[in-house]
């Protein structure tokens, strides 16, 4: 979660990244049952200068079974690019520590809210976020840019893979798909996103001031797996695309 009790109110500024665990079997209604980890404030260094903050995190998994949180990151420059945080985690849930060198990395929708899910069966790290095509990136923050639900998966939360797009509309401006949250269903992924879209009533006011809450399946999405329609590849600190 992020704490937001900073000097300033400002949206972004006023967010720090923290943890909270709690023991499986402990009572979740007592307060002393849970950990809490240090805090890590704003840091207007980060990201050459255009850090716009962090929020909105992922308590995630590690395929060598440690914890990160894996955050919304905030990039201020006007080149639509997608990053996103990584916080490690202490065994223990006390201490929350952050490489600025590092720790930011390319990945698809990572500007806005994404949720990631760990799926066994494919092995894969799962979610539905915010993608930019190439055809969107105009000169913009990119987290403006919300026309684009996209299906995307990693086998390390690194290096991520775009399959498909789920969700689009031309319009940048007065259309958006936001916010999606999901669940595995068998062999199909369900997801629901707060939608700005027309209503025969003027639409939404913006992309962001939804005026839908829509709700969607995905079918087989693990065969969508075998589709590729870019790759971030942060060990090399390239992008490649590949055909569809």
């Amino acid at each position: 979660m992020e704490y937001a009790k900073a000097n300033t109110t400002q949206w972004g500024k006023r967010y720090s990244a923290m943890m909270m665990s709690i023991p499986v079997n402990a009572d979740l209604l007592k307060a002393d049952n849970w950990t809490e980890s240090n805090k890590l404030p704003y840091d207007s260094t980060y990201m050459d200068g255009h850090f716009g903050g962090w929020i909105e995190g992922n308590a995630v998994i590690t395929p060598d079974g440690k914890i990160i949180d894996l955050l919304r990151a905030d990039n201020t420059e006007k080149d639509a690019r997608d990053k996103a945080a990584i916080v490690h985690i202490s065994e223990d849930g006390k201490t929350a520590s952050f490489n600025p060198a590092t720790g930011f990395i390319d990945f698809p929708g990572g500007s806005k809210k994404f949720t990631i899910r760990y799926d066994s069966l494919s092995g894969l790290y799962w979610t539905i976020a915010n993608y930019i095509p190439e055809a969107y990136k105009i000169e913009s923050r990119a987290a403006s840019i919300r026309n684009t639900q996209a299906l995307c998966s990693s086998a390390d939360l690194t290096n991520w893979t775009v399959h498909t797009v789920l969700l689009q509309h031309a319009d940048v401006e007065k259309h958006g798909f936001n916010y999606v949250d999901w669940v595995f269903d068998g062999k199909d992924i369900l997801f629901v996103s707060r939608t700005a879209y027309e209503d025969g009533v003027g639409g939404a006011r913006n992309f962001h001031d939804a005026n839908f809450l829509t709700f969607h399946r995905v079918k087989n999405f693990r065969k969508l797996k075998k589709k590729k329609l870019e790759q971030f590849q942060n060990a090399e600190a390239t992008q490649h695309t590949s055909s569809k």
